[in-house]
């Protein structure tokens, strides 16, 4: 699993709740189910926007607690308590180790869950609210003595070692509000900073242009991962990346041609859910090889049309400039 950090603290509520205000109360009160009805369920009854589920990524955990045997707490703030006997310690590993050798103490980790909702709100590709939310489960995850080597780092003491037995939860999963966003907004923060305009604006005005914009909206098939951060001169920065709901697994055929290219380009199309899937797969973490767009290209430069001419400029227009997210 990966090790995901907090997000910053919230700004104190205003005195009139906001749509943030209502959700963020909504996670602690609402215990998560699968497909998330209850909670939508919720925020419609309190006036809230229709959000649909598109995304679920875990894998990632943050520190949870240090307790002991009976399961007490002995520090609520797993990586200080960590780093604290580290440094007593002496940073060094071998010296953790004899230190806690007889120790009963067990570090918990909160296993997590980004989930991803959508709302439309108008004809744009930009034009939704992105709703992230954690599911978080706080599990046993290993003693803090049950190690084969002396760990390297304070960060190795948070990693559940192979011959672990498997965690065990501690209590129910619950939701932890993390950010509502409107895209369009954010999008907008993004043409605005300076320098070479960023590939997510290419994307999406493609997306508009093509096959793919004409027949759905961006969010029914992808979310944006977002980020944020002060660049080295203090400076706001934005961006985004597209991420797939669902990739189809690609299965053509390479260095093939005509009207048997054509076939894998539509099967992979239908597989996703619309047209020119295969090109958005393409231009983003490369799904779809690259070396598909020349073939593609080659076949219209001979007169064969089995794209439609808004998404034979998209071809043309890659071929004199590729790009990739």
């Amino acid at each position: 699993m990966t090790y995901v950090p907090l997000a910053p603290p919230v700004a104190p509520p205003a005195s009139q709740p906001t749509l943030d205000d209502t959700l963020r109360y909504l996670c602690t009160t609402v215990t998560p189910l699968p497909g998330h009805a209850t909670l939508l369920d919720a925020l419609r009854r309190e006036g809230g926007p229709d959000f649909s589920p598109r995304l679920s990524r875990g894998g990632w955990f943050r520190p949870g607690r240090i307790i002991n045997a009976k399961g007490d707490e002995i520090s609520s703030d797993a990586l200080h308590w960590l780093e604290r006997a580290w440094a007593e310690c002496g940073e060094d590993g071998a010296a953790f180790a004899e230190e806690y050798v007889d120790s009963t103490l067990a570090l918990t980790l909160e296993q997590g869950v980004s989930h991803y909702f959508v709302a439309p709100c108008g004809p744009g590709p930009e034009d939704y609210l992105q709703l992230e939310i954690e599911e978080l489960q706080e599990v046993i995850s290993h003693p803090l003595a049950h190690r084969s080597e002396p760990a390297e780092a304070v960060e190795a003491l948070l990693e559940r070692p192979a011959d672990s037995a498997p965690p065990r939860p501690l209590g129910l999963p619950r939701y932890r509000f993390r950010r509502l966003t409107d895209i369009r907004a954010f999008v907008s923060r993004i043409e605005q900073l300076p320098g070479k305009p960023a590939p997510v604006l290419r994307f999406l005005a493609e997306w508009a242009a093509s096959s793919a914009g004409q027949q759905r909206n961006l969010c029914d098939h992808w979310v944006l991962a977002l980020s944020e951060h002060l660049d080295r001169y203090r400076q706001p920065r934005a961006s985004a990346v597209p991420v797939a709901a669902y990739v189809p697994p690609w299965s053509g055929t390479p260095a093939v041609r005509g009207l048997t290219l054509a076939q894998q380009l539509h099967d992979f199309d239908r597989s996703a859910g619309y047209g020119f899937a295969w090109y958005f797969h393409m231009v983003s973490a490369h799904r779809v090889p690259r070396s598909i767009a020349p073939e593609v290209f080659a076949d219209l430069q001979d007169g064969m049309a089995y794209l439609p001419e808004r998404d034979a400029a998209l071809i043309d227009g890659w071929m004199r400039e590729p790009y990739g997210i």
